[in-house]
């Protein structure tokens, strides 16, 4: 396989219930924008159904996995990798993703995308320092186990219009430190840069990526890879040239390629 320079690993399908198309339509679409290589991670189901508004069932599982190999066989001159963004839930082990996700099926990948707390519960009714401190406590946790190829929008927390203060600075020094120093990338999401900006104390800004929190990023030494997180075939590479410009501003560079070889080469799990 080689890897040029358009490639794209955060791909959504119907299947997650806020997402619309098929894989085979967002392959055509990806041949059509020029792309090399298109991973697909939608949202990673659980078997208690936790969630489930905004993921497919976990039975659904390998019928995801049957439409991205038929798409693989209809879309030879792409470069075609199925994974998961995945939430990690720490009472069910790093085992349960090993067994279900490379083990049992084969995934070539997963993508941490953190969306809550874990626990889910933890946080309910706290301030926005202590939900972002508990966010980047289960956000390392998932990192240091090994599982997980990058961190989907690891500044998410930002869309609640959050102000950058030394507080908020210390707890995104200590998430990216620890990238930094478990090697695991993070991405400037290109979705966020299609939601509506959003007003806060310090201005008009994008709800994410959040400029101090990449001003940081680059400062630490972070390795940036760029997500156009597509929910529509037709994003499949929306807004990713945006995202790598927004990361080069402060000298980081998009490292999608190497990522994306290092999964095919099977560098997983640790």
């Amino acid at each position: 396989m080689k890897f040029g320079k358009r490639v794209n690993l955060h791909t959504h399908t119907f299947r997650c219930k806020h997402a619309v198309g098929a894989p085979r339509e967002y392959c055509a679409e990806a041949v059509r924008q020029g792309l090399c290589t298109l991973g697909f991670s939608d949202h990673q189901p659980f078997p208690d159904g936790r969630f489930d508004e905004s993921r497919m069932p976990f039975g659904d599982l390998e019928a995801y996995a049957r439409e991205i190999e038929t798409a693989r066989q209809e879309f030879p001159e792409l470069n075609i990798l199925t994974g998961l963004e995945a939430d990690y839930v720490r009472a069910l082990g790093k085992s349960f993703y090993e067994e279900e996700f490379f083990n049992k099926r084969k995934f070539d990948y997963l993508i941490l995308g953190p969306h809550f707390n874990d626990p889910p519960e933890a946080g309910a009714g706290a301030g926005a320092a202590e939900n972002v401190r508990l966010r980047v406590e289960s956000t390392i946790r998932a990192m240091e186990t090994g599982l997980f190829a990058y961190v989907a929008h690891p500044d998410m927390f930002a869309c609640t219009g959050l102000s950058w203060t030394s507080e908020i600075e210390a707890l995104c020094k200590e998430l990216v430190s620890a990238a930094v120093a478990l090697k695991v990338p993070l991405e400037i999401n290109a979705y966020g840069l299609r939601k509506p900006w959003i007003d806060t104390a310090e201005g008009r800004r994008p709800q994410y990526p959040w400029r101090p929190f990449w001003e940081l990023a680059a400062e630490l030494g972070a390795t940036m890879v760029v997500g156009a997180d597509a929910h529509r075939p037709e994003d499949v590479w929306s807004n990713a040239e945006q995202a790598a410009a927004w990361g080069a501003q402060f000298g980081l560079v998009p490292a999608n390629a190497a990522v994306a070889a290092a999964v095919v080469n099977g560098r997983k799990p640790r």
